[in-house]
């Protein structure tokens, strides 16, 4: 048997890394793989099934609805899934291997959806394991193709390492994504107040915002402990809950159970109530900003108005149209608010005529609803 052509290997773990990265590389990923090994169509599942939660799902040369029929109909049955469940973590399994030809033969899966796809053989890899949440991966050989060879489960076996990595790698890019909301670029990076707590509750960065928002005084305060904590009882009570709660996720303690992302409300005397949105900051070797676990803390406020760039993107206006359909929030007339940034009143009208048309409104005060809606 020939050893793998490193040059074969090289693009697939290639994509790997790629798809941690960036998740819509995903399919190209798996498409590449399943090519590697002479698969005609492949799946990948990330799913935690403590928490019956699908994280990822990607297919390919898969047709989406049978496959929805499957996870229908056949999912809960299909012998495949306890064999893959038990078998040794980061090891290719074969139902041919696995699963005796009686049960291959009685099972409604084959039966009435493996076999009439042309199935041959399936390829099966259980990875990435963290607690219950699983990396499933299964290649499949269709029609009139022979079983999966010696060379190209060879060459699998290789890749697969760097399989494991990039699931891993990526479920902690999504989870940190999704904690800072607003990229990789630090709280700094964030126009709302938002700061990083480490596992003792003390701030271990904020930006500006939230300095400002701190010194206020107004829902927060640092304690003698230096922890951070809000004024008011009830809130305080609720925040060091939802603190705790994210700490363990922080930890990839997945089992814990714990809301996702909660949210404090904050008091105030004027308007609607503060958002203090919690999340955990999950550990990463080697990033100076996830050497430790973490806590995300940002403040939302329902009324603060969408940035200039944000409309720009999302609805399409022109700067100077952005500029004014984020004025008509502070209230007023048209002709007052053309005045506040200095154009004339005619400019206004047609500026706000645009506004209309790329919004889909029709009225200054639909427009006003509209943009009160976005938060960012």
């Amino acid at each position: 048997m020939s050893a793998p052509d490193i040059f074969e290997l090289d693009p697939v773990i290639s994509l790997f890394y790629e798809a941690a990265l960036d998740p819509e590389r995903w399919p190209a990923a798996l498409a590449s793989m399943a090519r590697l090994g002479g698969a005609q169509a492949a799946a990948l599942v990330d799913m935690d099934y403590t928490l019956s939660v699908l994280w990822r799902h990607v297919l390919y040369n898969v047709d989406e609805e049978a496959h929805r029929v499957y996870l229908r109909r056949y999912a809960q049955i299909d012998p495949r899934l306890p064999v893959m469940m038990k078998s040794p973590e980061l090891r290719w399994v074969s139902d041919l291997e696995a699963l005796p030809d009686s049960v291959r033969l009685s099972s409604p899966v084959y039966q009435e959806y493996l076999l009439p796809y042309g199935l041959k053989e399936c390829l099966m890899v259980k990875t990435a394991v963290e607690g219950m949440r699983h990396g499933n991966v299964v290649l499949f050989k269709l029609g009139d193709r022979e079983r999966f060879d010696g060379a190209a489960r060879s060459a699998l076996d290789l890749v697969l390492p760097h399989l494991d990595r990039a699931i891993r790698i990526s479920r902690r890019l999504a989870a940190f994504s999704r904690a800072l909301a607003f990229g990789g670029g630090g709280v700094d990076a964030c126009g709302e107040p938002a700061a990083a707590l480490g596992a003792n509750g003390a701030i271990r960065e904020a930006n500006r915002a939230f300095d400002e928002f701190l010194e206020s005084g107004a829902a927060l305060r640092v304690g003698r402990d230096a922890r951070l904590g809000c004024v008011d009882a009830d809130a305080h009570r609720r925040f060091r809950k939802a603190f705790a709660d994210a700490l363990e996720l922080a930890k990839g303690n997945i089992r814990h159970a714990a809301p996702g992302y909660p949210v404090v409300t904050l008091d105030r005397l004027n308007g609607p109530p503060l958002l203090l949105v919690v999340a955990p900051i999950m550990q990463m070797r080697g990033s100076p900003w996830f050497e430790q676990p973490g806590v995300l803390v940002k403040i939302s406020d329902p009324l603060r108005p969408p940035s200039e760039a944000v409309l720009q993107q999302g609805f399409g206006l022109t700067a100077a149209e952005a500029r004014l359909a984020r004025e008509l929030l502070g209230g007023g007339t048209l002709a007052l608010v053309a005045a506040r940034i200095g154009v004339s009143a005619n400019t206004a009208k047609t500026q706000l005529q645009g506004i209309f048309q790329k919004t889909r409104t029709a009225r200054q005060h639909e427009l006003v609803a509209v943009l009160r809606s976005i938060q960012a």
